[in-house]
């Protein structure tokens, strides 16, 4: 057990690769260590590599599981790390964490120990089981305003506070052909960037069908995916069959993800991730983006401003878009530069910071 002369704040989250939520979550945990405060952190989940990142910050952290997704069963040992590092705030990060300390949080009110809870979002609640346990939360923080509108029927949200996430740049550099001899890419190809978890939701067999599209227009552009999941070999055999496999970079965890926005030519996105899987990076880095126009890819792109959105059908308009940028130099320029002011004016790092610490009242 930890001293506890400060005030301990724990996050319960899932493990991430270091873009999305798991960008979120470094900046977090570096601003509330910036603050004064003790973090103790809990994974959920394994096999991204956060917790290296984190303990670099400062943060304590734990693995509780050695399975990709998140669990019940993890319950009792995390219960059992709440009474060791007695947090007053416990986090939830995400909506998969929910039924996990929302079950906790019911759980300690009858005990004598208690602490407050918070629940982030990034995503919104998607049955009411998760909606009941969100409602256990003291407050719950969303990364959009499009997640109040698309859960406005859910009571929990409607005292949300609306914490913008941040948009950072990464400081990591490995010049391009040590990046392609590393991972197995042609440096002399063009690439593209897709990050988002193998399920359902994500769509990714839209992305292999518009690789197909795209080969007929130029044939030399490789596509990079990073994600792990339940259709991962699905996918791959998919993509076989539609004699694409030979385009296709498939990482189910890439280590050197932060040193490819210094590359990528373009970010693709064809279905409900969150954060758009790395559209953050993507706009503090100058990366256009073609995605499916869903609510969060709106909010986040704006209006066709920082990348194009298209629509679901005809699938064609995926592929078309995606070429028409990697051709046009100068709209494939503009859309990276509006993409930078949006990190600036929409998702400022200071302005994420200042607004998530208040939200937590510290």
């Amino acid at each position: 057990m930890r001293s506890h002369s400060k005030t301990t704040i724990m996050l319960i989250t899932s493990d991430y690769d270091p873009i999305g939520n798991g960008r979120q979550i470094e900046i977090a945990v570096a601003s509330i260590l910036a603050a004064g405060y003790q973090v103790c952190v809990v994974l959920v989940s394994s096999g991204r590599g956060l917790a290296v990142r984190l303990k670099r910050l400062g943060a304590a952290v734990y693995g509780v599981s050695r399975r990709p997704a998140v669990h019940f069963s993890v319950i009792p040992e995390v219960a059992a790390i709440i009474r060791s590092e007695q947090p007053q705030m416990v986090i939830g990060w995400s909506i998969e964490t929910a039924f996990i300390v929302g079950s906790l949080r019911l759980l300690s009110r009858r005990s004598r120990y208690s602490w407050r809870y918070i629940q982030q979002l990034s995503c919104p609640p998607r049955t009411m089981i998760e909606a009941t346990m969100v409602a256990q939360a003291d407050q719950v923080i969303v990364a959009g305003e499009w997640i109040l509108t698309a859960s406005e029927r859910m009571k929990p949200l409607e005292s949300a506070c609306v914490v913008p996430p941040a948009a950072v740049a990464f400081d990591e550099l490995i010049d391009r052909d040590q990046v392609a001899f590393q991972i197995g890419l042609n440096s002399k190809k063009i690439w593209t960037l897709c990050v988002a978890p193998l399920i359902s939701t994500s769509r990714i067999d839209r992305l292999i069908w518009g690789f197909d599209q795209m080969a007929v227009a130029k044939n030399d552009v490789e596509h990079i995916v990073v994600g792990s999941g339940p259709l991962f070999q699905r996918l791959q055999r998919r993509a076989w069959v539609e004699e694409v496999d030979g385009s296709i970079h498939w990482f189910q965890n890439q280590p050197l993800l932060p040193f490819l926005f210094r590359h990528v030519e373009l970010v693709l996105q064809p279905g409900h991730v969150a954060y758009g899987g790395c559209f953050l990076e993507s706009f503090a880095h100058g990366i256009p983006s073609v995605t499916i126009d869903t609510p969060q890819s709106h909010e986040m792109l704006g209006d066709s401003e920082a990348g194009i959105l298209v629509p679901a059908l005809p699938e064609s308009e995926f592929a078309r878009r995606a070429v028409e940028i990697l051709e046009n130099k100068k709209l494939q320029a503009h859309l990276g530069n509006v993409g930078r002011q949006r990190a600036v004016k929409q998702f400022n790092k200071n302005v994420s910071v200042s607004k998530l610490l208040e939200s937590l009242e510290l």
